[in-house]
């Protein structure tokens, strides 16, 4: 009975006007709070990319779009019509709709947003409705109530525009269908005599401003694209031209020159990233100055790779940007938005003087604790936070405002923005530049009792067999330059790790291990193959050794927790890997330690003959590869073949991964898949030997259904080479049929023999 009473005793006082008094302080300031977190961590987390801290940001989120709305339906419902709780509501609804750090939590959110906007429309209705009928004639905190109203709406038309912006059913739509169309003809607003510079960007037309003016003109016959140049006073900004008056600032340092230069190529780099979300054609891909534009414009001839990734980082942060912030440039609201702000603070000062003054509007519902007016105090904290964060600049990072000074060509506060943007030109502030690492042979045996997703209903996803991530390991100068390089020395040229095999003179020998039934295959192998190479060597700081093992990692990490970012389906990518760390719970039971694993692989390896899973096949090539001394040399191998083979696997027609990633701390996959979209590099060559580049081929299971496999694609390239000859194209068909049957039968013989 005493439970019972006092659940009774409580229930009552909960619901009592002075329990609903108390909610709706403790929510008020609860959301002021959850509004100081959302404006900290929102910028944060692309350099962020822990479980924990993504759930809690996304904690934080959800958390503020729904503890406001129900504070404001509190103050709706109750009797709290005194202007103090009007002014908590008005507060309440501009703290809904100005957080710029994080205007939606994923991707998916954008394409949400006209519920989104429902709802801001809503509880501006129903604060408009508190403020009708509330009571009091404090005159301070009555302009300060209308104020906050009118900001929100303002700000809320704002939001509209932005999310309508990132949308790709709004104006990502219209304006990068504007770049694309002009990417498509780029080219021929060179005049004859101007030979393409990437140096200087002397004949390279990028787009940097001026297509949302474009975007409202109707194509023109006879191909009804975008005509550019038929109204007159309508004309875009090109990068070659704001480069040219950049340089014609004479108050500028040589490297300030460089820096804001930078800062506009990635801003012109963003733009044409854009076009991916949308799906649209890539205009300039397969243009000899396109390439050329990474290989001697990003990349100098100095070989300055470190230079040529960090356009790349702050393009994505303006991407980043774009699609999950409100740093956006200054729209025609701007100076309007600045001077209600102005008006803001100002009223807010005069109510804080008020709230303190003997003019302080007394509330009928006032509340004291040890002869303290809470209600009071609230309403004092409530107007400083709101104070404080109108002082603080919505960011740090100048980028946004360097951007703006450009599109009006005026002369800038150059020594302030460069001040901030060479703090923020450090690579840890865009990005966290760090690489996930998984290593198949010391985790294939870790296993998660999944109790939190079980007890989160499923909101925290579940951790597979053998899903345990490692360390990471921070991205350094040495792997940038070591995959840069080579792209640079292949003049462009992807490969899949055999021409780094071959300039080691050892495509001899590893061959087999670049021709496996699919890219999956491979990496797992070399992973595999590439920790029993290293099993029993300290992994040093720098060298070849360390870039061979973070890349390897890396890979294998890719594999495991991003299989969507690699080639072929990710499910696919899923089931086997499942199945190979099945098979090694199978084979190496017993094996505590990575070296005893190592050496059961290397000893399954030498007593098969027909190697045919994954586990043997890695056995396998590191068996050979402990054969390659001195250790030096190996290390070199390694290295060359890992820097050489992630540029292969980096390019993906699966963009919206690459967005999701960019909110989860970034990849540096995603940085190898700009770099090759700005080189014209869309999709991987097809390997030079046979499987290799294929997804979805049969499993190779031993040396003469490797033969068969490599005559079989021989063939297909055959059949695909259609001559210039009819005649001849009739022979070759002939021939071909041929070559088929006799492979069909020798197909049915190996399967008899197996």
């Amino acid at each position: 009975m005493g439970i019972r009473n006092s659940t009774t005793t409580f229930a009552q006082s909960w619901s009592s006007t002075r329990g609903r008094l108390v909610r709706v302080e403790v929510l008020v300031l609860f959301s002021a709070f959850i509004w100081i977190l959302v404006e900290l961590l929102g910028s944060r987390r692309r350099r962020h990319s822990h479980g924990f801290f993504r759930f809690f940001v996304w904690a934080v989120y959800t958390l503020f779009t729904v503890l406001g709305p129900y504070a404001i339906g509190l103050l709706q419902d109750g009797p709290f019509r005194d202007q103090t709780f009007v002014l908590w509501g008005s507060i309440l609804l501009l703290i809904q709709v100005s957080a710029d750090s994080l205007s939606v939590y994923s991707i998916h959110d954008i394409e949400q947003r006209k519920r989104v906007l429902v709802q801001h429309v809503l509880q501006i209705v129903l604060v408009l409705w508190l403020i009708v009928n509330s009571k009091g004639h404090n005159t301070c905190y009555t302009a300060t109530i209308w104020i906050f109203w009118i900001q929100s709406v303002i700000l809320t038309y704002r939001k509209s525009g932005v999310l309508s912006n990132a949308s790709k059913k709004g104006g990502l739509l219209k304006q990068s269908k504007v770049v694309a169309d002009y990417m498509m003809i780029e080219h021929e607003q060179i005049p004859p005599d101007v030979a393409p510079n990437p140096k200087t960007m002397e004949g390279y037309r990028y787009i940097f401003h001026g297509e949302e003016e474009v975007a409202s003109l109707l194509p023109t016959a006879p191909e009804y694209r975008l005509g550019f140049g038929q109204v007159p006073g309508i004309k875009c900004t090109t990068i070659d031209s704001v480069w040219r008056w950049i340089e014609s600032q004479d108050v500028l340092t040589t490297g300030a020159v460089e820096t804001i230069k930078d800062v506009a190529l990635s801003f012109s780099l963003f733009k044409l990233l854009k076009r991916r979300l949308c799906g649209y054609r890539i205009g300039e891909a397969g243009r000899a100055k396109t390439l050329d534009f990474v290989l001697n414009g990003l990349i100098s001839e100095e070989g300055n790779y470190v230079r040529a990734f960090v356009v790349i980082e702050k393009e994505l942060a303006f991407l980043y940007d774009f699609l999950y912030t409100r740093y956006d440039t200054k729209n025609p609201m701007y100076w309007c938005l600045t001077f209600v702000n102005v008006v803001v603070i100002v009223t807010v000062w005069n109510s804080i003087s008020g709230a303190f003054s003997r003019h302080y509007h007394r509330s009928n519902l006032e509340q004291r604790v040890h002869g303290t007016d809470v209600t009071r105090w609230v309403t004092i904290v409530l107007l400083i936070i709101v104070l404080v964060l109108s002082f603080l600049p919505p960011t740090m990072d100048r980028r946004w405002d360097v951007v703006d000074e450009l599109h009006r060509y005026k002369q800038p506060t150059w020594g302030t923005a460069m001040s901030h943007i060479s703090r923020n030109d450090e690579a840890r502030i865009l990005w966290q530049r760090a690489f996930g690492q998984y290593s198949l042979l010391l985790d294939f045996d870790y296993h998660s009792w999944n109790v939190l997703p079980l007890l989160s209903l499923g909101l925290v996803g579940k951790t597979r067999e053998g899903q345990k991530a490692g360390r990471k390991t921070m991205l350094t100068r040495e792997i940038i330059e070591r995959v840069l390089s080579g792209f640079k020395e292949s003049n462009g040229q992807l490969h899949d790790g055999q021409s780094a095999l071959a300039r080691n003179q050892l495509l001899s020998q590893f061959s087999w291990a670049c021709t496996l039934p699919t890219n999956i295959h491979n990496i797992l192998v070399w992973h595999i193959g590439t920790t029993i190479a290293m099993d029993g060597h300290p992994v040093p700081r720098t060298g070849d050794h360390r870039v061979a093992k973070t890349l390897s990692d890396y890979c294998a990490y890719l594999v495991a927790f991003v299989p969507d970012m690699l080639p072929g389906h990710g499910y696919d990518t899923q089931r086997i890997f499942d199945a190979v760390v099945m098979e090694a719970r199978k084979s190496l039971t017993g094996c505590d330690t990575v070296s005893s694993r190592c050496e059961k692989l290397t000893m399954m390896a030498l007593a098969s003959d027909s190697s045919c899973t994954i586990l043997e096949l890695g056995g396998r090539l590191g068996r050979e590869l402990r054969g390659v001394v001195p250790e030096a040399r190996r290390w070199k191998v390694l290295a060359d073949f890992w820097a050489e083979f992630i540029l292969f696997l980096a390019p993906s027609s699966n963009v919206e991964i690459h967005a999701e990633k960019l909110a989860a701390g970034g990849e540096f996959m995603t940085h190898l898949w700009a770099l090759l979209t700005h080189a014209g590099i869309l999709e991987r060559p097809s390997t030079t030997d046979g499987v290799g580049g294929g997804e979805g081929h049969s499993p190779i299971r031993c040396p003469g259904c490797a033969m068969l496999g490599r005559n079989w694609h021989g063939m297909e390239r055959n059949m695909v080479q259609f001559p210039a000859n009819p005649s001849q194209y009739t022979s070759n068909r002939n021939k071909t049929l041929v070559g088929i049957q006799q492979s069909h039968k020798y197909l049915i013989l190996l399967q008899l023999m197996h």
